[in-house]
């Protein structure tokens, strides 16, 4: 089967940080190649105008820079039968009359994550609200990042101008639509390389993301500053998204933080994950994290390195489920500190360790996240 995954932003092989959406387009295009299609994705023309003032790199094999006007001629050229497209971004570009087999890929609830922001614009919100109504609209399928999602795509699913929309399109019912859960597919190897495994002699211990205005490291957690008393190394890569406009971290850190680097390529990011003991992904509960499929915790548990991690995300989830690290509430210290002890014991986390590697092949590795996904697909194309 020949499909595209259009991707709406850079993907792995450009030698600069990847975020998010662009690991997921990466990681379903391998998924599927896993299940024997062809696959080609398309990375926004626009968006790597801007990375690379010089001039846009040769693009890695099967990914090709795309002028968002000119999806539409693309998909027809490169004969494809099945478009899976990111988030709704770019789908004002996309004809839905079109003869191919839509995937809607629902990576991130972005209309919850906007009315969760402090003062969201109401335009931005108006956009983007009809943004994904034209998406849901559009899909013949509906792909979900996360088991918690899925009512949250019923409920779009069921909305009547979704339902008036599709009509309008001419793509059938709401009852022809398929919906398939598909987790977070990493496209890294399974566990971690020798080279870069851990010293059994320390424990390191790393956070990791893109600056928000959270991020604040002028002063260290309780939790952070247990870790640090025990004797851990506390490690923090916490650059600024290359689209942000929040201010990097301040280059004096305070005691205790051993290491910052700046953004990394996405290789070496995997490489910096493999050297930890253990990934610190902490935070409060919110209406966004309950739904978030965290990428970096799954990064980490994809190259086996258990977490610590909150108490209410899809990860946290499957923490639980595999024994693959500790979750906890960030105020409870006592909770961080049976944490440092199971750290401190080999037997405790390599047990945690195992769990992480498990979830790495049950969830987290591309083929085996797009099982459902790639066997519906066919399906639905047999049956057209």
């Amino acid at each position: 089967m020949k499909i595209v995954v259009i991707s709406n932003d850079v993907t792995p092989g450009f030698a600069v940080p990847v975020a998010a959406p662009g690991l997921r387009a990466a990681g379903l295009a391998e998924g599927l190649r896993a299940h024997g299609h062809s696959v080609e994705v398309a990375v926004p023309a626009d968006l790597l105008a801007n990375l690379f003032a010089d001039g846009i790199p040769t693009p890695p094999p099967h990914t090709h820079v795309v002028a968002p006007p000119e999806l539409n001629g693309w998909i027809h050229n490169v004969g494809a039968e099945v478009v899976v497209f990111i988030n709704s971004n770019l789908t004002p570009h996309l004809d839905p009359a079109a003869p191919v087999h839509y995937v809607y890929d629902l990576f991130a609830p972005k209309v919850l994550e906007l009315e969760a922001s402090p003062n969201p614009s109401p335009d931005h919100l108006a956009h983007l609200t009809t943004t994904k109504a034209r998406a849901m609209a559009m899909a013949d399928s509906v792909w979900v990042n996360g088991a918690r999602k899925l009512d949250y795509a019923r409920s779009w699913l069921d909305r009547p101008d979704v339902v008036k929309l599709r009509t309008t399109f001419g793509r059938g019912s709401r009852g022809d639509q398929q919906l398939t859960l598909v987790a977070m597919p990493v496209p890294l190897p399974e566990g971690i390389a020798p080279e870069d495994a851990p010293s059994p002699e320390s424990i390191r211990l790393g956070i990791a993301g893109y600056a928000q205005g959270w991020s604040s490291l002028d002063t260290v957690h309780p939790g952070h500053q247990l870790l640090i008393d025990r004797g851990f190394e506390l490690h923090v890569l916490l650059p600024s998204h290359w689209g942000s406009q929040t201010a990097p971290p301040p280059n004096a850190l305070p005691a205790g933080i051993v290491e910052h680097h700046g953004p990394l390529e996405f290789g070496d990011f995997a490489r910096w994950v493999q050297s930890m003991s253990a990934m610190v992904d902490v935070f409060r509960p919110s209406p966004e994290r309950h739904y978030a499929m965290i990428t970096r915790s799954a990064v980490a548990l994809r190259l086996g390195v258990p977490l610590i991690h909150a108490v209410d995300s899809e990860i946290s989830d499957i923490v639980r489920e595999f024994g693959a690290g500790w979750v906890l509430d960030p105020d409870d210290i006592d909770a961080w500190a049976r944490a440092a002890t199971e750290l401190s014991d080999h037997h405790q986390l390599d047990m945690h360790t195992a769990g992480a590697v498990n979830a790495s092949r049950e969830r987290f590795a591309p083929g085996a996240a797009l099982s459902q996904a790639s066997a519906e697909l066919s399906a639905s194309l047999r049956d057209a």
